[in-house]
């Protein structure tokens, strides 16, 4: 039997660690630490940068402005005469031929005038036959003594009776010119009251629509200072007319013949297509200061979709390139946080500021071209381009030189934390 000591006992409990095992961990805890330090000690990008492709494709320069849509001849019929409306004959919608009687005014007035100004002629006829045979009388009795004062050699009748007779017989002569006159007054007048009893037959002047009836039978009319507006009469609805206000910063764009596409209200997934018949040169009044001016377009409207006084929202083709490079706009605002983190300045003019005339092959019409500077990312590295660019439709911006299909072109960048 072996007799076991203290000692042997603890140290079967609790053997001592091996020096191998020690020397493992303490390897290890080194490679952690070179790990650790090699990562901590990378250098890190301080800002992150996206790029976008750029994309070849068609690109149109638009020039928006609201209007509203009008028939392309529209009568406004009024009356030249006062009085109460005895009948109207048409409602709106109707269809009118020219002459056709629209309403009447009550001719009661007219005619008492008429007949007023009749009976004044009569009494002017007959004061003028009066005067007329007063006048024969004077230029007899003249005559007569003129006849004896030759015979008598001037002895009979005497001179003054001679100068009295003259003188009555021009008084009588006077006072038939008067007569004369106030027959063609009252004739005037007379033809004026039928002119206004003409006037009381409300007729259309043209072949159209009755847009607008601002009568009732019953109603007064008071034509004292102003025609009143009775009815709005459209000569043909089938070709409408687009009255639009371009503003003075696009207007030098808008040309005669350019296409406009255009919607209203009423039908907002349809699209109606036209061109520019006129570009006024003068301003158009405006109560606020805005400087604009009035653009006609002529529209087909076979159809009768649209109606006068709708509002239109219109889009002028003022240029067009046809498979052209296209750079989103917000690539010139970008500049490297190098050089500046504003990033609300444009690049557009900072190399040359002056604006030069350039005619591409691919450009429908001569435009005016800008030098701009661009950032493309290149091996890690960020590079400047200065490029030359065409027209532009607010989202994308056409690129005439100075890139390629390939380039990576900066539009911003991120701070890494």
């Amino acid at each position: 039997m072996v007799v076991l000591k203290t000692d042997d006992i603890y140290d079967k409990l609790r053997p001592k660690k091996s020096k191998n095992k020690h020397f493992v961990i303490f390897f290890l805890f080194l490679i952690i630490i070179g790990i650790l330090w090699k990562i901590l000690s990378k250098p890190k990008d301080e800002y992150s940068f996206i790029t976008t492709d750029l994309q070849k494709g068609d690109i149109v320069s638009l020039v928006s402005a609201t209007g509203v849509i009008s028939a392309t001849n529209e009568v406004l019929i009024g009356s030249q005469v006062s009085g109460t409306i005895n009948v109207v004959f048409v409602e709106e919608n109707d269809s009118v031929k020219k002459g056709d009687i629209l309403a009447i005014i009550n001719p009661d007035t007219i005619n008492q005038t008429i007949a007023r100004f009749e009976a004044q002629l009569n009494s002017a006829k007959a004061l003028y036959n009066a005067s007329k045979v007063a006048y024969d009388n004077k230029e007899q009795y003249y005559n007569r003594l003129n006849e004896v004062y030759k015979k008598t050699k001037g002895s009979y009748p005497s001179r003054i009776d001679m100068d009295n007779a003259l003188m009555d017989l021009q008084v009588a002569k006077a006072d038939v010119m008067v007569k004369q006159a106030n027959i063609k007054e009252v004739e005037t007048n007379l033809n004026s009251a039928k002119i206004d009893l003409k006037n009381s037959i409300i007729t259309s002047p043209i072949d159209g629509v009755v847009l607008r009836r601002s009568i009732d039978a019953g109603q007064t009319v008071a034509a004292s200072f102003s025609t009143p507006e009775l009815f709005v009469i459209a000569e043909n609805l089938e070709k409408m007319k687009l009255l639009i206000n371009v503003s003075e910063a696009d207007i030098g764009k808008v040309q005669e013949g350019q296409t406009v596409i255009f919607t209203v209200d009423t039908f907002p997934d349809e699209k109606f297509v036209s061109q520019v018949y006129r570009v006024n040169k003068g301003a158009t009044p405006s109560d606020n200061n805005i400087v604009s001016y009035e653009t006609t377009i002529y529209v087909d409207n076979k159809n009768l979709m649209l109606r006068s006084g709708m509002s239109a929202t219109a889009d002028i083709q003022t240029a067009l390139a046809k498979d052209v490079l296209l750079l989103p706009i917000s690539a010139l605002f970008f500049k490297p946080p190098t050089i500046s983190t504003d990033k609300k300045q444009s690049n557009i003019g900072m190399f040359s500021p002056n604006r030069r005339m350039a005619k591409s092959s691919k450009i429908t019409t001569e435009i005016p071209t800008k030098e701009a500077t661009v950032y493309i990312l290149e091996n890690n590295n960020i590079v400047p381009k200065d490029i030359l660019l065409g027209i532009s439709d607010g989202k994308n911006i056409e690129v005439i030189d100075g890139l390629s299909q390939t380039d990576k072109v900066i539009t911003k960048y991120i701070k890494n934390k």
